[in-house]
């Protein structure tokens, strides 16, 4: 295999191949099935994840019909998407991957083990099954090398996987759910697991905006925003129930805009895209050239838009202020320097980021009416589903839930990925047969009870998601007062006399490596690779290096501090680090003199 992986994977030949395996689709579902027939093979193979992975790529890759050339293409389109920037980070807590078809097998063989092994239909359904687990898995792969070669070419070849797509649901036998119907959302879904390199979102979210029709550039928005809103809440859910606090606590918000700076960022990107389609359907009605005789599609953009504030309705609708720092990361939007003495910028992609703020504070003030007429139709109601009350880790679960599910042989298959956060019903049935459908994941013979009623669908939960995003359209942001940062250099601490008066922000803010910053008492003291490793995730407002380490400013003090109505003053800060927290905190921070404030970056919105 090549040591260098490639950037770039050939589509074409790509899709002809997903196309041959289609059409022995019976020969290959014949080899999965003679690997899942391995009751009598030791305990250390059915755990083994790399061996069954390669065993599981020869029923594809092992066939005579296959030129040696289809043969050669292997793994490159999960070598590109790893090179291109989306490695999947080793992660202690859960399973990190894009629903692998050996995971699938080793968890299958555990319920195998503690219930009974199935005869040979029943190996065979599970096979059809792993079957179209791969078949996504490349097509969700190869959704991210649409714009390969040619970026202009990208809209049609979002077409292709369509029609591969929707090949592949054809040709499957009955009683198997299509995991994903809609090859838009394949490419938020390639972008769901989570990664160390956050520059490249950033470049895929310009991508889509620059080269996709207007249709496919929504639907992609539409998903990627309804994904992230559901992991967000469901990150919520979670942070309740394992600490015992309500979804209010002051903790909870401050946890979650701290530790989430990508996902707020993204989810910012696909809102504006969201919020232009809304305006324009407000705006022309049925005379609107895509959306004309759809009655539905105002809805569907007002649900899709409340999913994505749904995790910090405050944040998205009365602290457009603090939205900015929480969703900006220093090394992504930050441009490096070219010279030591050289003023800190925007990098381009924080340029792109920054103009999408304002658009987004403009069009949300623009549009809070109509929204507020809309919102009404989103409320949970009892014996439905909604999707403010689903619960999963990384959308890749979802599939994951959905195949797993196919061990029993009754399971239900009339929904797909999408069907997950649709809240656009045509019937009372529907919301109760998804509200089952969501239920019935984790209930699976070999799953304790205790653990099965951990996951029943909250309806509570999803309840109060609805209320607080009801509770923030009603109020009214002029009255979301702020407070102010005063940034005093060090050289010169006396230089504004009115700063001076503002209470010094407490050193508990500050984290450092160095320790004689920590034994001087002005930081808490932190590890050197763990504070850079939240640098990297965007967890700070600014960082610098220090004769002894690294030292970084914590965002929760915008919450804690800020978002109170109480001003803090910073001294001290290297010159370097305080044009950062400038450009960073832009509507918060106060102007040391009138030539500092003709020249700070403009304001995007009320705070």
């Amino acid at each position: 295999m090549n040591s260098d992986p490639p950037r770039c994977a050939p589509f074409q030949s790509y899709i002809e191949l997903l196309r041959l395996f289609i059409a022995h689709r019976e020969a290959v579902v014949e080899s999965i099935e003679s690997l899942l027939n391995a009751q009598r093979k030791p305990a250390s193979y059915l755990r083994d994840q790399s061996l069954l992975s390669r065993h599981f790529e020869n029923c594809f890759f092992a066939r005579p019909v296959l030129t040696a050339g289809q043969t050669r293409l292997g793994r490159q389109l999960e070598q590109a998407h790893w090179a291109a920037g989306f490695q999947p980070r080793q992660v202690h807590y859960l399973h990190n991957d894009l629903f692998h078809p050996a995971e699938l097998m080793i968890r299958a063989f555990h319920c195998w083990q503690q219930t009974r092994w199935p005869g040979r239909n029943g190996r065979l359904h599970y096979a059809h099954t792993l079957f179209h687990l791969y078949l996504v898995r490349c097509l969700a792969f190869l959704s991210m090398r649409v714009w390969d070669g040619d970026p202009r070419a990208a809209g049609g070849r979002l077409a292709e996987l369509q029609n591969v797509l929707d090949e592949l649901w054809k040709s499957s036998p009955a009683g198997q759910p299509a995991f994903v119907r809609d090859a838009r959302w394949l490419i938020p879904l390639a972008q769901s697991l989570i990664t160390d390199n956050l520059a490249p979102y950033f470049e895929v979210a310009r991508q889509v905006a620059g080269t996709l029709p207007e249709p496919d550039r929504l639907e992609v928005s539409r998903a990627h925003v309804r994904m992230l809103g559901g992991h967000l809440t469901s990150q919520i859910r979670r942070y309740c129930t394992r600490d015992g606090l309500a979804v209010e606590d002051p903790s909870v918000a401050v946890r979650t805009r701290t530790s989430n700076a990508l996902d707020l960022a993204l989810l910012v990107q696909g809102l504006v895209e969201l919020l232009r389609a809304y305006d324009r359907t407000l705006r022309s009605g049925d005379q609107h050239p895509v959306w004309s005789g759809d009655p539905r599609m105002r809805r569907a953009l007002a649900g899709a838009i409340f999913q994505g504030i749904s995790p910090d309705p405050e944040l998205f609708l009365n602290r457009l202020g603090l939205l900015r720092p929480y969703s900006m990361m220093e090394h992504v939007f930050i441009a490096p320097r070219a010279a030591p003495e050289g003023r800190a910028v925007y990098s381009p992609a924080g340029e792109r980021h920054v103009r999408l703020l304002e658009e987004y504070g403009a069009l949300m003030g623009r549009l809070i009416e109509p929204l507020r007429q809309d919102f009404p139709r989103f409320r949970p109601v009892p014996g439905s589903f909604s999707p403010y009350g689903v619960i999963f880790g990384l959308p890749s679960n979802l599939i994951e839930h959905m195949a797993l599910k196919t061990l029993e042989r009754d399971a239900e298959t009339r929904f797909s990925l999408e069907d997950v956060f649709d809240d656009v019903f045509d019937d009372e049935n529907t919301g109760a047969a998804k509200l089952a459908w969501v239920n019935g994941w984790r209930r699976l013979p070999h799953v304790a009870p205790e653990a099965q009623r951990q996951y029943d669908y909250p309806q509570q939960f999803a309840e109060e998601i609805y209320s607080r995003i009801g509770q923030e359209l009603r109020r009214d942001s002029a009255g979301s007062g702020t407070g102010r940062l005063y940034i005093v250099p060090g050289d010169n601490p006396d230089t504004d006399s009115k700063a001076s008066s503002i209470p010094e922000l407490p050193a508990g803010y500050f984290r450092s490596s160095d320790t004689q910053l920590v034994e001087a008492r002005q930081a808490e003291p932190c590890d050197r690779e763990q504070l850079l490793a939240e640098r990297q995730e965007g967890h700070f407002l600014v960082s610098c290096e220090t004769p002894g380490g690294w030292t970084a400013l914590k965002k929760s003090l915008l919450t804690e501090v800020l978002a109170a109505g109480r001003d803090a003053r910073i001294t001290g800060l290297p010159p370097a680090a305080a044009q950062v927290l400038r450009l960073m905190c832009a509507d918060l921070v106060a102007p040391e003199n009138m030539a500092d404030q003709t020249s700070a970056p403009p304001a995007i919105g009320k705070a």
